[in-house]
């Protein structure tokens, strides 16, 4: 099955670039489904919320024991688990993006802020698919389906 535009749930609660909207955010995801290659036999969900500094460090500092703010946190959901219990359209998970660290790392690198919010927003949903970067075996075929992505988003 798949997932739908209906089904990408996004929470703004930072304000943010202009160039940033809900529309890129959703294309991302659904070309990044299609290239993951990675499919469940029902049709799944994802929440995306956008947060600033505050609650950033407040998410990282409970689930990740760290002090700062991150630029992206994914937290894996229980499709198989929820369709057996009924659920339509259940979650693959939630993605984090703490703005203001993105939009720091920008100025850092003097890259496009759309450019790395979008790679973030796209780690994160890889995460959620099963994608990690334990190993240097791992961490290259994700960076590479990453790079395809995003030159397929045409930022």
């Amino acid at each position: 099955m798949t997932i739908s535009e209906s089904n990408i749930e996004i929470q703004i609660v930072h304000q943010v670039h202009e160039s940033i909207t809900e529309e890129l955010i959703r294309n991302a995801i659904l070309i990044a489904y299609r290239e993951a290659n990675r499919t469940y036999e029902f049709n799944i969900c994802v929440n995306i919320r956008i947060v600033g500094n505050n609650e950033g460090l407040e998410i990282n500092s409970k689930f990740k024991n760290k002090k700062t703010a991150t630029n992206v946190l994914a937290f894996v959901g229980s499709p198989n688990e929820e369709a057996k219990l009924g659920v339509i359209e259940p979650s693959i998970g939630d993605i984090v993006v703490c703005y203001p660290v993105v939009e720091r790392e920008v100025k850092e690198s003097d890259i496009k802020i759309e450019y790395h919010f979008i790679h973030m927003v796209i780690h994160g949903f890889l995460h959620l698919l099963g994608f990690d970067h334990q190993s240097d075996l791992e961490e290259n075929e994700m960076t590479l389906l990453e790079i395809k992505i995003l030159n397929l988003v045409n930022i």
